[in-house]
């Protein structure tokens, strides 16, 4: 299948909100359990971030069918998740009443992390990775790695980390071909995960 990669910052609204749907259909995190509107608000404060680095795979016929985003500051995007205050007011009132299990396990995250504090200067998190699963096993997850460890070296990073499911075998062993190497294994919630770090320098 052709495509192209296209910068987060350049999406089109409904490129947004086809890359929401992307990761709500492939991403298995909090976010994503906070659901739809939550990841769809995530992204358009990413594309409005100057600071992040991401690249869409987009399709000849305009689907998303991939892409990879970081940031130098994620939690930056996320505390931006509180406003406007109305909003998330509702959109919590809307999970507390629908999906309380999910509003558990955001507390359960906030007071069980036990691994990095955040990212360290001079570095970038990769945050997410992903690829539609009609497209797994052909090499995109490569090229958008790639693309993005290519920008953070171009902006002048000197290392790019990430943190992993410890029972994701296949990110680990791509994200091992690329040179990134374990740097810590931490839990957070119900999730056991590995940071791993590259250096860039």
């Amino acid at each position: 299948m052709e495509y192209r990669l296209i910068e987060i910052s350049q999406l089109k609204a409904d490129q947004i909100q086809r890359l929401a749907l992307l990761h709500d259909s492939v991403m298995h995190t909090l976010l994503s359990d906070l659901g739809l509107p939550f990841v769809w608000r995530y992204y358009q404060i990413a594309r409005a971030d100057p600071n992040v680095v991401g690249f869409c795979a987009i399709s000849s016929s305009g689907e998303v069918i991939g892409w990879a985003m970081g940031s130098p500051h994620p939690d930056r995007i996320t505390s931006q998740l509180r406003s406007p205050l109305l909003w998330f007011s509702l959109q919590m009132l809307r999970i507390t009443l629908t999906r309380p299990i999910v509003l558990w396990q955001l507390i359960s995250s906030v007071f069980s992390l036990s691994g990095p504090e955040g990212v360290k200067e001079g570095a970038i998190e990769l945050t997410y990775i992903g690829v539609a699963k009609h497209q797994k096993g052909r090499g995109l997850g490569k090229t958008l790695l790639s693309a993005f460890i290519e920008e953070s070296r171009a902006r002048q990073y000197r290392s790019v980390l990430l943190s992993v499911e410890r029972e994701n075998l296949a990110a680990i062993s791509l994200y091992e071909k690329e040179g990134f190497q374990v740097i810590a294994t931490f839990s957070e919630g119900r999730y056991q995960r590995h940071r791993m770090e590259l250096t860039l320098a």
